[in-house]
């Protein structure tokens, strides 16, 4: 069923009912797609755990309820789980967004507490090592998701693509098979001269579109919608939503949007409310401009996007395959 607060956000509020939270900027990875790892050094000015439990009761009142932890690597923190907690006792829906290095250890002080669980794997061989530059991290994420099928909590797999990896597809759809576990391919986010290298040309994305296509019109548990498919691969406008979606808070309490490009602070968690900032004008107009924009092809942007505005065909999968993972 479609949840009751995207109804409420959607045809009421007209407000962020999503908060993406850097719970930490530390990370133990050197991903070659990602510079996150190198505000590491910020890591002193992460949130404490009060503030924390001041910015969801803060989000709570403002209509979110959904709350993703992800960083940096989450895991990294050490109260992560009393975070986690909390936001269950605001009955918000919790996920983790992790490389999964730190999963076995972890898994049973934080799955309780979690609802969706998304881990991080972007080849199905050594390759993957050297993508996210720490030895050993794919076996022990496959060894974490292993762990963690235990518990009720969904996982999904995402899968990065970059020019390193356009011929992996094969290995991680089979990966996929073999944890039962869904997996979600996302081209990667272009952050200036850092990973421009790596970006991928037209016809490798396209060859990437149709090989999943043909996966998931084969049975293969494939989380991309066929809607996505067909307007990444076509290049379709659309209407973009996500930013009526999701809003993001930075480590250091920044209220941010969640495409990097955007570099514009709404505020600050620790003097700002989140209400307050969702009916100013500024606010109401800048999500009104976005509309407007329908150049990237990042799948959570189409796919959150596509279910805001109750796309039929969109629903229609998603409500038979009872998957609302991009909501």
């Amino acid at each position: 069923m479609i949840p009751l607060g995207l109804i409420r956000s959607r045809f009421f509020t007209h407000t962020p009912y999503r908060l993406m939270h850097v719970v930490t900027s530390l990370c133990n990875a050197r991903c070659i797609m990602c510079d996150q790892w190198k505000k590491s050094p910020e890591q002193i000015n992460d949130l404490s755990l009060e503030e924390i439990i001041k910015m969801l009761e803060n989000a709570k009142k403002a209509g979110i309820f959904i709350y993703t932890a992800w960083g940096g690597e989450p895991l990294l923190r050490k109260d992560l789980h009393l975070i986690l907690k909390y936001a269950k006792k605001l009955n918000f829906i919790t996920s983790i967004i992790t490389n999964g290095y730190y999963l076995k250890k972890r898994c049973d002080e934080l799955m309780p507490y979690i609802d969706s669980l998304v881990v991080s794997i972007d080849s199905n061989d050594d390759l993957h090592d050297k993508m996210r530059g720490i030895n050993g991290i794919k076996d022990k994420a496959i060894e974490g998701i292993k762990i963690c099928s235990k518990y009720k909590t969904k996982i999904t797999i995402n899968s990065v693509i970059c020019k390193m990896n356009v011929d992996k597809i094969d290995g991680l759809v089979k990966l996929s098979d073999e944890l039962s576990v869904p997996i979600n391919f996302q081209p990667m986010d272009v952050f200036g001269e850092y990973n421009e290298k790596y970006r991928l040309t037209e016809e490798d994305f396209k060859k990437i579109l149709t090989k999943i296509l043909t996966y998931k019109k084969a049975g293969y548990n494939i989380l991309n919608s066929y809607q996505y498919l067909n307007i990444a691969f076509k290049k379709n406008h659309f209407c973009c939503h996500a930013p009526k979606c999701i809003i993001s808070v930075d480590a250091n309490g920044n209220i941010i949007h969640f495409i990097n490009a955007l570099d514009k602070k709404w505020g600050n968690v620790k003097t700002d409310s989140f209400k307050d900032i969702f009916n100013s004008k500024e606010f109401k107009q800048f999500l009104k401009e976005s509309e407007k924009c329908n150049k990237c092809r990042y799948s959570c942007v189409i796919e959150i996007s596509l279910a805001y505005s109750l796309n039929p065909r969109y629903l229609i999968e998603r409500i038979i395959s009872s998957r609302f993972s991009y909501l």
